[in-house]
């Protein structure tokens, strides 16, 4: 398949997840049928595209089969794996159903009710699930550092200590990838991968998200009566415009915060002094 006119396409399942799945932007000639790619040109690319176009267009089972054909042409194809797994983890989830709104082996009776047999329900999840982590197992096999396919696992482990673990693994490639961003000067990047960070870590710590303001107070905070959370949040957003005087304040006062606050926490401190080191070389 020659693909030769950027179309871009917003997958529908990654965008039911909370961490935005990266999808390819797709190649094609305008005047091409979208049809199968033909035996004599076919590549395992060709299948993946199609699978994402699929997807895209909710014929989630056919783009289950593109990717399949894909692997099966290329069993080292981890961004294959990665997109049947999300398919399947939102299978489990319940948030995939087919085009009548019931989930395969159950028939719609009338507008109002639906027919499944007990075994279909009973096993539907759980034959989901163990097939969508053991597409993310293989693609973290393939590439260990795919921080979402950690991601994802993690979404769907039913074990909450397993399920942090996965969470904090990705959060801590997406933070080592941040910092090599920031070593070359790409704040936007940078900015980027910290939010996903963030995110990650209000995940672990829900209680962080919660926002203490004093009775009387409507007002603004003051950085002094933020959580370290919302200064980070803070702190990254003007790493996004590339504002790195503010972006520096708001990291230095979270790490104190972190290290001397009521919400003391080593872990994520060592995190924010790695960017704090790298911003202050960078003002130098």
């Amino acid at each position: 398949m020659n693909y030769k006119k950027l179309i871009s396409l917003t997958l529908t399942i990654a965008t039911l997840t909370t961490i935005n799945t990266i999808i390819p932007q797709i190649k094609t000639q305008a005047n091409q049928p979208q049809n199968k790619p033909t035996t004599t040109q076919t590549k395992a690319s060709d299948w993946y595209y199609q699978g994402i176009i699929k997807a895209n267009q909710k014929d989630y089972q056919g783009a289950i089969n593109d990717f399949t054909k894909a692997i099966q042409m290329n069993p080292q194809y981890a961004a294959a794996y990665h997109q049947r797994g999300l398919i399947y983890a939102n299978y489990a989830r319940g948030k995939i159903l087919r085009s009548d709104g019931t989930l395969p082996g159950c028939v719609r009776v009338d507008d109002y009710s639906v027919s499944c047999e007990v075994k279909v329900t009973a096993n539907w999840k759980q034959q989901n699930q163990q097939q969508a982590i053991k597409d993310f197992n293989r693609v973290i096999k393939i590439s260990p550092r795919y921080a979402a396919a950690y991601r994802q696992r993690g979404l769907i482990q039913e074990n909450r200590g397993d399920k942090l673990k996965d969470v904090q693994v990705a959060a801590d490639i997406y933070h080592s990838q941040a910092l090599r961003y920031l070593d070359r000067e790409n704040y936007l990047q940078a900015a980027r991968l910290l939010e996903k960070v963030d995110k990650l870590y209000l995940e672990m710590n829900p209680e962080a998200g919660i926002i203490e303001r004093p009775t009387g107070s409507p007002g603004a905070l003051s950085d002094y009566k933020k959580s370290p959370y919302q200064l980070m949040r803070e702190g990254t957003q003007a790493l996004d415009k590339a504002d790195l005087q503010t972006a520096l304040r708001k990291y230095r006062l979270a790490a104190r915060k972190l290290k001397y606050g009521t919400k003391k926490d080593r872990r994520k401190y060592r995190d924010l002094q790695g960017i704090i080191g790298k911003l202050e070389g960078k003002k130098r």
